[in-house]
């Protein structure tokens, strides 16, 4: 008895060894039931979809290299391909600006007469949230719900809010199913939607951001622009006007009846302006009436 005993127990490191590739083939998507063979997991389509989530910086995390080449590839990859999807988003963008810039004409058109400006732009930013989320988030959820049978409307939608907002949290992915028919052209589609959905989430923003009450950006570039300005005024040269004695000066200039010397700015360049007594000028302008009056 304590032999058959001795002969079924496992020890613990190798329980935990088997544990841990069981993981590892869950996280692969490996899966041997009924002694048959999976398909392969780099399929061309699971490979497209791959690089699909790395140049939209989606990056579910569900399927990652492995090999330490592959890792490096991953890198050069996408150093490459966000800036450049990036740019052909931004172009897509622009091209679907037009047909948005073509709403809001007709908005004007129809209710100018009765709404001021702002509150036009906020019934255009109203129209293509509408249009976003039936087009972008609802109809694609329920063509998700659909097409995975695990999926409720409320995971398709999670699913696509997670992914165009470019969380990708990597709970839910498509076609994770092996069971899953035209795995590999579905694994395409979802491609082409995320980087569609990508771009529709840019132009609501470019419309949220031309509404100057709702662009938040402005509170952090006004202080900013502030202290430029400020900056600019410390550094511009002052002059101060003296009346000619027949000294000289450094910087040798004269106009009308008096030379003008570099000083220090003093509060902001028009204090730097002063007459030949010393008193300062009030502004720029009295100094240039002066100027003009003098030439006469």
């Amino acid at each position: 008895m304590y032999e058959q005993h001795k002969r079924l127990s496992f020890a613990v490191d190798e329980i935990e060894r088997l544990f841990k590739d069981i993981r590892e083939a869950a996280r692969n998507e490996i899966w041997i039931v009924g002694n048959q063979t999976n398909d392969p997991n780099w399929t061309f389509g699971q490979a497209f979809f791959f690089a699909g989530t790395l140049i939209s910086t989606v990056g579910y995390g569900r399927i990652s290299p492995r090999t330490e080449h592959g890792k490096l590839f991953t890198i050069v990859y996408c150093l490459l391909g966000i800036p450049l999807t990036l740019a052909l988003l931004s172009a897509l963008v622009a091209k679907l600006r037009r047909p948005s810039l073509w709403v809001r004409a007709k908005l004007n058109t129809k209710l100018g007469a009765r709404l001021p400006s702002n509150q036009i732009q906020l019934v255009h930013l109203g129209v293509i949230s509408a249009a976003l989320l039936v087009f972008v988030f609802i109809i694609p959820a329920w063509i998700f719900s659909t097409i995975e049978p695990e999926w409720t409307f409320l995971d398709s939608f999670y699913y696509c809010f997670v992914s165009l907002t470019t969380i990708g949290l990597g709970d839910y992915e498509p076609g994770s199913s092996q069971e899953q028919s035209f795995r590999g052209f579905y694994k395409i589609v979802c491609t082409v939607y995320l980087l569609l959905g990508l771009t529709c989430m840019m132009l609501f923003l470019a419309t949220l951001y031309d509404i100057p009450q709702l662009n938040v950006a402005r509170f952090f570039l006004v202080d900013q622009m502030d202290e430029n300005e400020d900056e600019e005024l410390k550094s511009a040269p002052a002059y101060t006007r003296h009346a000619e004695n027949g000294s000289s000066y450094p910087n040798g200039s004269s106009y009308a009846t008096g030379v003008y010397q570099s000083v220090g700015v003093e509060n902001g360049l028009d204090r730097g302006l002063r007459n030949g007594d010393g008193s300062a000028y009030h502004s720029s302008t009295d100094f240039c009436l002066h100027a003009l009056a003098s030439q006469s």
